[in-house]
């Protein structure tokens, strides 16, 4: 998502954005990724061959816009879904169209949402002629809506939104006033709601992580806030800088990355002094909760952008040969990624 960057503490930086909502728990990866794409019409961006499966769908290229992050553990068979994700809003030319694309496929639908083959939900809804994005909102249940947005509003620097979209009745019958947040109207909001029948909010890895790619000096001043124990936030992975191996890094278009200062002692005072700038080309991440306990991702965009444009391959296929042998446990090595310099 794009917005002011001086909400996240310096008037000079680009804007933020939220390119991706890794979800966590695939059962089976073909059926996911084939799962209601024909209804929604979307495309494979990227897949990626790691310890776990990880195929990026959308509707255009990752640094410029939203999309889904298939995830699949080998060996996993079912994940117990939580009750925090409500459901995934996409703008769609024909709602009478993709329901009937779904039903066709043997997917349940209520109400105009579709329920993928892992349980998550899908609301479709028609594609407004002045908007770009495909992906209209994220919508998460919360225990209590106005402490869950004033951690987005004052720690992740995000604007409060009006409804752009027709509200859904569970969230109409939310017993307070539901909160949109984001950096911008064009991009994804999330919509954070109370449930009108439960204030209990259960969440577990099937939720997955929202991703969110900021400029990092931006990232660091989102960082230190949550350090600082402001807003209700919490650290759960503390902020790394990655480097990969000199091959790895020049195959993306990257600079190698100076052995001066040592990567050890860069990391080293990267923890003391989150407020640091890494040097050009490394990825910052840092993994974050918010007040409800959801997980963030958040991603320095100067590195990310740049590498998954390079890896933008919309006419790609999936390996489902490498996958196969990956479940049976000869899964071919694969590159790690470390702190290296040349």
């Amino acid at each position: 998502q794009r917005g002011p960057a001086r909400a996240l503490g310096d008037p000079h930086l680009g804007p933020p954005r939220e390119p991706a909502l890794p979800l966590g728990g695939l059962r089976d990866e073909g059926a996911a990724a084939r799962g209601v794409r024909p209804a929604l019409r979307d495309h494979v961006q990227r897949d990626v061959r790691d310890a776990v499966a990880k195929t990026m769908v959308g509707y255009g290229p990752e640094d410029e816009g939203y999309c889904l992050e298939l995830t699949y553990n080998y060996g996993v068979s079912s994940y117990e879904p939580g009750s925090g994700l409500a459901h995934i809003a996409v703008g769609v030319e024909s709602v009478d169209e993709a329901l009937a694309a779904a039903a066709g496929m043997g997917y349940s639908m209520q109400g105009g949402v579709i329920t993928g083959p892992d349980g998550y939900k899908f609301r479709v809804v028609t594609q407004q002629p002045d908007r770009t994005e495909r992906f209209q909102y994220v919508a998460l249940r919360v225990a209590n809506a106005a402490r869950a947005a004033e951690f987005y509003r004052h720690a992740m620097g995000m604007l409060e939104l009006p409804a752009n979209f027709e509200l859904p009745a569970d969230v109409t019958g939310s017993p307070s006033e539901p909160h949109i947040l984001g950096y911008a109207e064009a991009q994804v909001p999330l919509l954070l709601f109370e449930d009108g029948t439960s204030r209990e909010v259960r969440l577990e890895q099937w939720e997955g992580r929202n991703a969110i790619a900021v400029p990092g000096r931006a990232l660091r001043g989102v960082y230190k806030k949550i350090m600082q124990k402001q807003h209700h936030g919490s650290i759960l992975h503390p902020i790394r800088e990655f480097n990969e191996l000199p091959a790895l890094r020049r195959s993306r278009g990257l600079p190698p990355m100076p052995c001066s200062p040592p990567p050890a002692d860069a990391l080293r005072a990267l923890r003391e002094d989150p407020g640091s700038a890494p040097p050009f080309g490394t990825l910052a991440v840092a993994i974050v909760t918010d007040a409800d306990g959801y997980e963030i991702c958040l991603v320095s965009s100067e590195t990310y952008d740049q590498a998954v444009a390079n890896a933008y391959d919309p006419e790609g296929n999936i390996d489902w040969e490498w996958r196969a042998e990956a479940e049976a446990g000869n899964r071919k090595p694969t590159p790690q990624h470390m702190l290296a310099c040349v």
